[in-house]
């Protein structure tokens, strides 16, 4: 092993908080009257919930709960991102049970499986959610959000008779939240993360980074996913910041400017997304693209002088995020380095950040006491440790990892927990190096990694960021296939068709004509051999195939690499 990096870094002062109702106390007393959550009502106006209402919420929910006979029972959450799931969550976490968040996208089969294994006794679900949670036939406790000021009231007069909140006892080291990596039984394993956990990471990121009570967060991301649950949710309430609730993804712009978001927490896919279409604005302005390539070359000289002028060009930017946004926080996947360097041009402070559910989930992580670079994740969580394991002659190998925000293991299955943590070091799946200043980089997953006939190994992900630059490339996903006996690396790909389409219309080809197939292979093959010749040899792409539809994604975005060959979109 090699390259153990550890602290004695500058930080933050920040107070300390081992569970969650040390957290809300703390927030409640010295935020009492600043706005804790902005919400959209259904009449389009903005109702203003300050710390002090939010807390004494969850006081009456929690008693409500305990009033049903689920104190210290596992209680499922479930439904998208809003007021209730929040309230559920710390209701459940402060004074009366385990948390078992779940992914609203699942079908009912997935749930009841969830809700089997992980033998919870009740749900609290968002109404939409009505039907699904209805053909579940199990004999628990359902309650949908809808009810809740109804609980609320029921709570209070139960608090009143039986002080049921305070008498509540939360025990920070034992685990109280329970997550499922999968809704299907076979390959679910349940993340078993005690409060102090995760309480642990949001510490030692705030004594990191930055945020405080004048910070505004839009939650984009599913709340369910531990990425938006600990940095967009918990840590912005330990931190006195309000929380505002993207209506959808459509309504992106609007939110942005009703919210005015200081802090975005995002996706690779999601920046990529917003990022094609600020390139499609400046591209439909006569000399549009002149003024943003001028724009870029001119704020990122002015930058090496410590000069912003970001503000000069790309104003409508910053307007489009609301005018407020000074920080992008980038996580689950990584994003490429171009789009990282845009944002950072356009007057952003960037972060990448790395990590597990396992690990509550930041281990390695971008603050701002380093020079934060596209290539890089950063350096260990303060209070942290992490290595490469068994390092190959270019110092590659796995990423293994030390902390309290390590999980307590895998629930009812010792055998992969010990598989996993080994003498008290996480082994992540990720392979990565470290570079002379300490900084971590990813190379992709062990399990995604490509071992050619000649024993050289090819990590996909490297070769996917290169291919998603291409004009008519939309996704990518590189896999390893047989041919003729020998493992070659092949390139699955969904081609950007609006684009590829308008080219092919230039030369008389559209969608019906006999050729069209074919067209469309050959333009994609042309890029294809583009990205063959920046990579060595080893690597380069010998298969194409060519995608009718979009990968299967998970909810943070990221394609689903193991369930893509069974389906009929080739």
């Amino acid at each position: 092993m090699q390259n153990s990096q550890n602290i004695g870094r500058m930080v933050y002062d920040v107070n300390q908080a081992n569970c969650f109702r040390e957290m809300m106390e703390y927030s409640a007393k010295h935020f009492a009257d600043k706005t804790a959550f902005l919400v959209k009502k259904d009449n389009g106006e903005i109702q203003e919930i300050t710390y002090q209402e939010f807390y004494l919420q969850i006081k009456q929910l929690s008693a409500y709960l305990n009033s049903l006979g689920l104190e210290y029972k596992r209680i499922a959450v479930i439904g998208k991102n809003c007021y209730g799931w929040a309230l559920s969550y710390l209701a459940i976490g402060c004074g009366t049970g385990v948390i078992v968040p779940v992914d609203k996208e699942l079908k009912s089969h997935d749930v009841k499986n969830i809700l089997e294994m992980s033998e919870s006794s009740a749900v609290i679900y968002e109404n939409s959610l009505k039907d699904t949670i209805d053909q579940i036939d199990l004999d628990i406790i359902k309650l949908s959000m809808d009810g809740i000021e109804e609980f609320l009231r029921l709570g209070q007069q139960y608090d009143e008779q039986n002080n049921s909140y305070c008498r509540h006892i939360v025990n920070p080291y034992e685990m109280g939240v329970l997550l499922y990596t999968s809704g299907t039984t076979g390959a679910a394993k349940g993340v078993m993360l005690s409060q102090y956990n995760i309480c642990f990471d949001i510490y030692n990121v705030k004594k990191r980074v930055h945020v405080d009570c004048n910070d505004r967060v839009m939650s984009v991301l599913p709340l369910h996913h531990t990425y938006e649950c600990t940095a967009g949710f918990l840590a912005m309430i330990y931190s006195g910041a309000s929380i505002s609730y993207l209506t959808s993804l459509r309504t992106v712009a609007q939110d942005f400017a009703l919210y005015k978001p200081t802090i975005f927490i995002t996706v690779p896919l999601l920046l990529e997304n917003i990022h094609a279409n600020i390139l499609k604005k400046f591209a439909a302005i006569k000399g549009g693209m002149a003024v943003y390539t001028v724009g870029m070359g001119i704020t990122r000289a002015a930058d090496i002088l410590g000069i912003d002028l970001s503000d000069k060009f790309f104003g409508q930017i910053h307007s489009f995020f609301g005018g407020k946004l000074k920080t992008i926080l980038i996580g689950a996947a990584a994003l490429s380095p171009t789009i990282f360097n845009d944002f950072k041009s356009f007057g952003f402070n960037m972060y990448n950040g790395y990590g597990l559910t396992e690990t509550s989930p930041v281990c390695i992580m971008h603050d701002d006491f380093m020079k934060r670079e596209a290539d890089n994740v950063g350096k260990p969580l303060n209070g942290g440790m992490a290595k490469i394991f068994e390092p190959n002659e270019n110092g590659v190998g796995e990423i293994i990892y030390k902390g309290d925000n390590v999980m307590l293991g895998y629930y009812n299955n010792q055998a992969e927990t010990d598989k996993v943590i080994v003498d008290g070091w996480f082994h992540t799946g990720d392979m990565g190096f470290v570079d002379k200043n300490g900084y971590f980089h990813l190379q992709g997953r062990i399990k995604s990694m490509i071992v050619l006939p000649n024993g050289k190994k090819v990590f996909p992900e490297e070769m996917e960021i290169l291919l998603s630059k291409k004009e008519y490339i939309k996704e990518a996903m590189v896999v390893g296939t047989e041919s003729n006996g020998e493992v070659i690396v092949c390139a699955k790909i969904f081609p950007d068709y609006e684009k590829a389409n308008k080219y092919l219309l230039n030369k008389g080809i559209d969608k019906e004509n006999a050729n069209y197939d074919k067209e469309i292979k050959e333009l994609i093959t042309k890029q294809v051999k583009e990205v063959n010749r920046l990579l060595p040899g080893y690597k380069a792409i010998k298969s194409v195939e060519i995608r009718k539809t979009e990968f299967d994604k998970t909810t943070t975005k990221k394609i689903k690499r193991y369930n893509q060959d069974n389906d009929n979109n080739k």
